[in-house]
């Protein structure tokens, strides 16, 4: 008799959907993380930032934006003069971070412009 009441139990359970046959996943809500690229606190443009499998190349302002998966990464800015910087970041769920890279003078043109 338990197997009976058992077995109907569980097939009122799948029909009105109660939960025990549906498993929904968990969404991992992005980190977004904020590049800036800058030589001696100029922005520079046309820079490419790479981020774990993710590449951007700078605008005018300098910054590429990247939404992420929570975890380590590393982040490498290589500007077409040859100066480059790298540096790496824990992101965790639903984190804002912003990471300004410095190439220094030697990314500068000689009229103090990129």
């Amino acid at each position: 008799m338990f197997k009976k009441i058992f077995a109907g139990f569980m097939g009122v359970a799948l029909v009105t959907g109660i939960g025990m046959a549906e498993v929904q996943a968990y969404q991992v809500k992005p980190a977004k993380l904020l590049v800036t690229v800058t030589a001696i606190g100029t922005p520079i443009e046309g820079a490419e930032i790479k981020v774990g499998d993710n590449t951007c190349t700078t605008g005018k302002n300098g910054t590429c934006v990247f939404e992420l998966k929570p975890g380590m990464y590393e982040i490498t800015v290589h500007e077409h003069g040859g100066a480059s910087a790298h540096t790496s970041v824990n992101l965790e769920e639903k984190d804002i971070r912003f990471i300004s890279l410095d190439l220094g003078a030697a990314a500068l043109h000689p009229s103090g412009h990129h």
